[in-house]
């Protein structure tokens, strides 16, 4: 697999500066690896920057719109092939629903969320305008979340392989947005209303397979998820009585198989 070796002030900074050299590239980002931490060193003497290796794919620009459409003939592998792992038993699901982030039980100012708005939309403008997209950020915000929607033209080179481009600038604003402010108010990212559209997908996907192995009697392996899309197939299955979802195997491989409940 193919790779970049950046190199920043700190983490957040070094891995943004990636992102949007892979994006600007048509790359597809797949994993983030940490090499070296920042460190200021004595009187800055021995000051190190940060050090991130970004793995990443070759693929062309592809249109959002695109990205959804082919995502179901992507997500299905046939039941008799085997599944590359040893791990065997249910999920708990409730380690699927970590992936968002706790929200701090401190109660947030609207100082402080707005300072994270802020914070967060001006981080998302900066590294737009490094890729030199033009694009319309729309803010909203309720308790316990701002959600910024991005708009423009050709934009799925934001989002990458199901939304992993667009998880990682995700990542990277909450990091950026929370730095020295009390408190917590998880920040959503999302172009064109994907993440919705995506989930759609997923929980239509998740009931056409169950149908096909309570008709077959033999389960069915999707492909690798990420935490928050493995969690939505085992939501939109938990009430099917015929059916259970197991997560299985190591990240980034981990995936849903769907079996007949006999």
């Amino acid at each position: 697999m193919e790779f970049i070796d950046v190199s920043a002030k700190t983490i957040e900074d070094a891995i943004a500066k990636g992102v949007a050299q892979l994006a600007a590239e048509g790359q597809e980002l797949v994993e983030t690896k940490v090499l070296e931490q920042p460190s200021n060193g004595f009187l800055g003497i021995g000051r190190k920057p940060a050090v991130v290796r970004l793995f990443f794919t070759s693929v062309a620009k592809t249109a959002t719109q695109e990205e959804v459409a082919h995502v179901e003939e992507q997500s299905v592998a046939v039941a008799s092939q085997p599944v590359a792992t040893t791990e065997t038993e249910v999920e708990d699901t409730a380690v699927e629903a970590s992936v968002e982030e706790k929200p701090s039980k401190k109660e947030l100012s609207k100082e402080d969320q707005q300072e994270i708005a802020e914070k967060g939309k001006q981080f998302l403008d900066d590294m737009f305008t490094q890729m030199g997209l033009t694009v319309v950020i729309e803010k909203m915000m309720t308790k316990d979340k701002i959600t910024f929607q991005v708009h423009g033209e050709d934009l799925g080179i934001l989002i990458g392989k199901h939304g992993q481009t667009l998880d990682a600038i995700q990542y990277l604003t909450n990091l950026v947005a929370h730095k020295d402010v009390s408190g917590h108010c998880h920040i959503v990212v999302d172009v064109e209303n994907y993440r919705s559209r995506r989930e759609e997908t997923l929980v239509n996907l998740a009931k056409r397979l169950a149908s096909k192995v309570k008709r077959n009697r033999q389960k069915v392996s999707l492909e690798p998820m990420n935490a928050f899309e493995r969690k939505i197939i085992h939501t939109a299955l938990q009430g099917d009585k015929n059916v259970v979802t197991n997560s299985e195997g190591d990240e980034p491989f981990r995936h849903v198989v769907i079996s007949f409940k006999k």
